[in-house]
């Protein structure tokens, strides 16, 4: 199955060379056939911003074909070729970002990643392998594993990725394109959440041992900023897509989460409910009162280079 990887990036992440990195070990490791990746570069900076400029470079050490477009001025045609290709455009956001990499993509299967994680080279092989071992699926998702550093704060952050959730990773997952919708509201604060409900969870799999790590907020400030827009968008999907909730995996029940955790991480799990409930009560707060724009501020301990 033909497939090229895709990956959303604003013109402010500092990691994506070393996510490049992985993307160049994971075509070394086979199983992803020739080499493309779709890169949407979205945000200020332009073509010539210090992103665009390393992907050019990448390419070039990589000896792969180079593109760019701004498709904020031109017309894009679908691409179908190898090599590295960069769309770039002025607006924010990882819905039009994700749409506009699904729309001029027309591979039979594609790997969406972000520019911020870790994985391990044989990691998007396995996703595809898993998308062809399940013909009925849309989707096949690696597990989100958290890198906890030594703090308090992140401990507690860290307990609910300890708990093997059935849900789609927002950070890296496999596609059927012809599957996929058409395109995301640009509006959403969770993509990916909208997107899971949207294929329903008996048309998503998971690839044994295929696990993407991600950094946790580091700060209090960056903490409640990334939960409450989860809060948010909870909120979101419930009021405008109320039909979709039933379309998600069934909650565990209490139990058998409780005897998952030792007794410290229990703790952890309700120091993390806790603050979670609060966060739930700002965003609340801040959607009655109009002050919804707070939530596309972006956390930036996550992005501390590796």
């Amino acid at each position: 199955m033909t497939v090229t990887l895709l990956m959303p990036c604003r013109t402010d992440e500092p990691a994506v060379e070393a996510t490049l990195g992985q993307v160049q070990a994971a075509w070394q490791h086979g199983g992803l056939g020739t080499p493309r990746l779709s890169v949407c570069v979205n945000g200020a900076g332009g073509a010539d911003a210090p992103i665009a400029r390393a992907l050019r470079a990448w390419s070039a050490v990589q000896d792969l074909p180079f593109a760019q477009v701004d498709i904020d001025t031109a017309a894009v045609p679908p691409f179908d070729w190898s090599g590295v290709r960069v769309l770039r455009t002025e607006r924010p956001g990882k819905a039009r970002a994700w749409n506009w990499l699904r729309r001029t993509t027309r591979t039979p299967a594609v790997i969406f990643l972000d520019a911020d994680v870790e994985f391990a080279p044989d990691v998007p092989a396995a996703l595809l392998q898993a998308l062809v071992s399940a013909p009925a699926a849309t989707l096949a998702s690696a597990r989100t594993q958290a890198i906890v550093r030594a703090s308090a704060l992140e401990r507690i952050q860290a307990v609910p990725y300890a708990f093997p959730f059935e849900n789609l990773s927002p950070q890296l997952y496999a596609a059927r394109t012809d599957r996929l919708p058409a395109a995301i509201p640009e509006d959403l604060l969770d993509p990916e959440r909208w997107l899971e409900l949207i294929v329903g969870y008996r048309r998503i799999v998971h690839a044994p041992g295929a696990i993407v790590s991600v950094r946790l907020a580091a700060t209090w400030r960056d903490f409640f900023r990334q939960r409450i827009r989860l809060e948010q968008a909870k909120r979101q999907l419930a009021c405008e897509y109320p039909g979709l909730g039933g379309r998600g995996q069934p909650p565990p029940q209490q139990g058998t989460v409780r005897r998952h955790y030792a007794p410290a991480d229990l703790a952890r799990l309700v120091a993390y409910l806790g603050l979670r409930t609060v966060a739930a009560a700002i965003g609340r707060w801040r959607q009655r009162t109009g002050r919804v724009e707070v939530a596309w501020r972006q956390a930036t301990s996550t992005k501390e280079p590796r």
